[in-house]
């Protein structure tokens, strides 16, 4: 599992790739957390492209990540997910929060 961020214009992009299973999410937390703290931006897109998988705790992490943003009025957007990523946010109703964008 890795997390990598950049920012451009004004929106941090933060890559995940890998797996996103209980025993990554600790790690991708605190990378996650460092990078939401440590720079300037106005919106924040998580880009899921290279993301394999994902379970329930990959959720609680996102959603967890939704609420630091929302308590700063800063957007968060999810792109590019496959189908079983895909799938797994419709169920969750995930897309009710968090919008997923082109």
């Amino acid at each position: 599992m890795s997390i990598d961020g950049q920012i451009l214009n004004g929106t941090l992009y933060i890559a995940l790739s890998g797996e996103l299973d209980e025993h990554a999410c600790k790690l991708v937390r605190i990378k996650f957390d460092n990078m939401l703290d440590s720079w300037e931006y106005r919106s924040v897109v998580v880009d899921l492209t290279q993301l394999a998988f994902m379970d329930s705790s990959g959720i609680g992490l996102l959603i967890g990540r939704f609420k630091k943003l929302q308590s700063r009025k800063i957007p968060l957007m999810l792109c590019n997910p496959n189908r079983t990523v895909d799938k797994i946010f419709k169920v969750s109703g995930i897309y009710r929060m968090i919008p997923l964008i082109g």
